[in-house]
């Protein structure tokens, strides 16, 4: 999902072009204050601060193929890395908060929330570090002026290269279908309020919720990425394009699920100790 309009390295504002992450982190840390509104935890301005190039998106702008957080998932072929990655984030998390270093748990607190939804994001739902393998004859990446540049296929000869790129960036490419959806997505959330990005739940969920003590988070990802993979709404989108349907679904089921979820993951992560 999108965490700026534009990466820039480098750039004086490179974060603060606000994107879907930022927007969905916006509506859920206003829910959690509801459902918590005694604990102690980083605000909205402290985790959207390591978004963008202080984000997972801006670590792969700035070295790409060195240590990059990859947030896909298969859902019926996972590996296990994604939730161990959120685990980990949790488990950072609750550490920062009970020994009250407020910038590592906004830290903690932002980049969960980013493996959060690029997990139950449908465009990740795909096996793209196997399709780019195919894609890439020259596995090494390309340089301009020294830097390597992510993002250009290369081949074993010119020829190559350029089919290469045109089965990734073309129109029905690979990458292009990705950001497409995204931007779907991204168009639908810019304009809603908190509330429109907020799950409708019965008493007894919200209940759950507040006896944040006993969330499961692995439990709750899984059943939420069961939730939204049961939809397919990216392979519909491969085969129809963009659409009504998919547009009301992405603000009725999606983007409530990721708001849901992103919550979900900061209340387990809160120690005993967290009240005010």
């Amino acid at each position: 999902m999108y965490s700026t309009i534009g990466l820039l390295k480098n750039a004086k504002y490179g974060g603060k072009l606000t994107g879907t992450h930022q927007r969905l982190d916006r509506a859920a840390r206003a829910w959690f204050k509801k459902l918590a509104p005694d604990v102690d935890f980083p605000t909205s301005k402290e985790i959207i601060h390591f978004e963008g190039m202080r984000g997972p998106d801006g670590l792969k702008r700035k070295s790409p193929g060195a240590d990059e957080p990859m947030h896909f998932i298969i859902p019926d072929k996972d590996d296990g890395k994604l939730i161990k990655m959120i685990l980990n984030h949790q488990y950072n998390l609750r550490r920062a908060l009970k020994s009250g270093d407020r910038v590592r748990a906004s830290f903690e607190a932002a980049w969960m929330a980013h493996a959060i939804t690029d997990g139950l994001t449908p465009a990740h739902h795909f096996p793209y570090e196997e399709a780019v393998s195919e894609l890439m004859s020259e596995r090494e990446y390309a340089t301009i002026f020294g830097q390597p540049i992510k993002g250009i296929m290369r081949g074993d000869n010119l020829a190559q290269t350029a089919r290469n790129n045109w089965l990734y960036w073309g129109v029905e490419g690979l990458m292009t279908k990705h950001i497409a959806f995204e931007y779907g997505v991204a168009v639908v959330a810019a304009p809603l309020p908190n509330r429109a990005l907020t799950p409708n739940l019965s008493a007894d969920e919200l209940k759950s919720l507040k006896n944040y003590q006993d969330l499961d988070l692995k439990a709750e990802f899984y059943k939420s990425l069961k939730k939204i993979d049961d939809l397919k709404m990216y392979d519909r989108f491969r085969n129809h394009g963009w659409n009504a349907e998919l547009a009301l679904e992405s603000k009725e089921i999606l983007l409530p699920e990721i708001v849901k979820m992103t919550t979900i993951g900061w209340l387990s992560s809160l120690p005993k100790e967290t009240k005010k």
